[in-house]
Parts: structure tokens; sequence; C-alpha cells
């Protein structure tokens, strides 16, 4: 159902090149790869950079450990917001499939325009995770709803700022006839309250995840060591390697560059890039799911 690399050989799994963050930093270690030929040419005709003292920084106990640690910080903060991403929406399912199944199943529907009503209301739970997605991806284009939505509901929306949380609205207000007109006891009332409630919840985590970037110091200083580890690199090692210089710089480069890159990839995981959250399948899977809800007719046995 979902994208994955599970069971693929695992060569190429390591050489593919969609979702590999090498096309982004290729240009960036060629770049230093280019600045070590420099160096290693340099040395060959016998001129001594007056810059060759920079090399004991690669050799530093402390700066090594410092930039260590701000790469296992970057990476597990962008994880932490990918993973935390990831349950606000497993937390939204939940709460969807809980409320159509609840709609379905315990509000009676004895005339056609009662099941006209719950109908709606079922449009409305396939239509929030659609809103949601284009919400955090900040698109205001209604068309993925059409499927969902009335043209009066289209319009109604046209004009909102947060459209999953007008959308839950007009679920409330739909359960608040039902319980005015005594279709909805009010033990199951709360349950289906306290489901709408998970889905303000997940969003409001969704939204916080977007809105809470990581510290720019952060972002900048692990930049900032990562760029002069890499510029002291081929003068901290050894002349009479050569040219193999070139190739350790290249790897060495790769490497951190490739760690820090990972974190900028995954720290806004609502995007459209191939290692973001794949929100367009769990919409599907939400739809396919209601819909079977929606296709069981509850007994009318006493």
């Amino acid at each position: 159902m979902f994208s994955t690399l599970g069971g693929q050989p695992w060569f190429r799994v390591a050489l593919q090149m969609r979702g590999s963050v090498l096309p982004r930093i290729a240009p960036r270690v060629f770049l230093f790869m280019g600045y070590s030929a420099v160096v290693v040419f340099t040395r060959q005709i016998g001129w001594k950079l007056p810059i060759s003292i920079l090399g004991e920084i690669t050799s530093n106990v402390a700066y090594n450990l410092v930039l260590g640690l701000l790469l296992v910080f970057r990476t597990n903060s962008s994880y932490d917001r990918y993973w935390e991403g990831r349950k606000a929406w497993g937390q939204m399912i939940i709460a969807l499939r809980n409320l159509a199944r609840t709609i379905q199943v315990s509000i009676p529907a004895t005339t056609e325009t009662e099941w006209q009503a719950k109908k709606r209301a079922l449009q409305w739970l396939m239509a929030f995770p659609v809103a949601v997605k284009l919400h955090l991806r900040q698109n205001p284009n209604n068309q993925e709803l059409t499927d969902f939505l009335t043209p009066a509901e289209q319009a109604e929306l046209a004009g909102v700022f947060n459209r999953p949380v007008y959308i839950t609205l007009w679920l409330q207000d739909y359960l608040q006839r039902q319980m005015r007109h005594q279709r909805l006891d009010s033990n199951r009332a709360w349950e289906l309250d306290d489901s709408i409630n998970q889905l303000i919840q997940g969003l409001a985590t969704c939204e916080r995840i977007i809105q809470t970037p990581v510290p720019a110091a952060y972002v900048i200083y692990l930049k900032q060591l990562i760029l002069v580890y890499c510029l002291a690199l081929p003068l901290a090692l050894k002349p009479e390697l050569g040219w193999a210089v070139v190739a350790i710089v290249g790897i060495v480069t790769f490497i951190l560059m490739g760690v820090e890159e990972l974190a900028c990839e995954i720290e806004n995981p609502f995007g459209l890039d191939v290692n973001d959250l794949p929100l367009d399948d769990l919409c599907r899977m939400v739809h396919r799911s209601i819909q079977m809800i929606g296709q069981f007719h509850p007994s009318d046995d006493e």
C-alpha cells in the first residue's frame, strides 16, 4: 500500500538515487574534492601552504566532540519531528474511523432526509484528512475536496483560513442536531465529541511541527563546523597519500554533509518530497475505510 524499501535487493537500495541525499550534496562534495586537489597540487610543486596548521583542527578532541554531538542532535530532532507527525496522523485516522463507525451504527436514520444527513457527515470525515494535507502544505486550492463536498460547501470553505477546523464545526453541528432530536444519547455524544477533540489535537500537533523549526543558531553553527572541518581535512592528511587525498576528502565530505542533509530532508514531514510522509496514501486509506463503513446498514431489530 505504501512505498517501502523492504524486500528489495540490498545493492539496489544502496545505489538508488530516488530518495537519496546524494544528488543534493554532490555539488558540495565535488567542490571540496576540487579544493583538496588544489592542496595536493601545491604540495607536489613544493609550495608549502601558510595555513597548514589548520589541519590540526581535525584531530582536536573538543572540536570532533562538538561536531559529533551537534550532528546527533540535528538528526534526532528532525526524526523526532518526522515521527511525531506520523503519530499525529495516526491519531487522526483512529478518530476518523471511530467517528464514522459510531455515526453509522449509533445514529438511527429512518427517513431519506436523515440518511442524506448521515451521508453528508461521512463525506465530511473523508474530506477532513485532505483538508489537513492541503492546510499543512499551504495549498489554497480546494480541487481535491470536490469529490467530498457540495459546491455550496466548497464555496463556504473558500474564504476560510483553517479548513480542517471548519469541517469539524460542520460535524459538531450535525451531532448537536442529532442530540436535539433525541437520536443520539449523551454517552455516544461524549464519545463522538472526544473523537472530534482528537482530530483537533492531531491537527494542532502537525501545525506545531511546521511552525516551530529547529533554531537557526543550531543549523548555522553546525554548517559552519562542517565547513571548517572539510576545509582543514586535506591539510591534515599526509602528503605521502598523494592524489588519494581527493578521494578521502570526498568520502568524508559525503558522510558529514549527507547526515546533515538527511536532517534537513525530514525536518518538515508534510511536504511533497520522497522522504516525506505519504499523506496521499494515508488519505486514500481513510477514504476506503469510511466508504466501507458507510456501506454497512445497521440492523432494525429490537
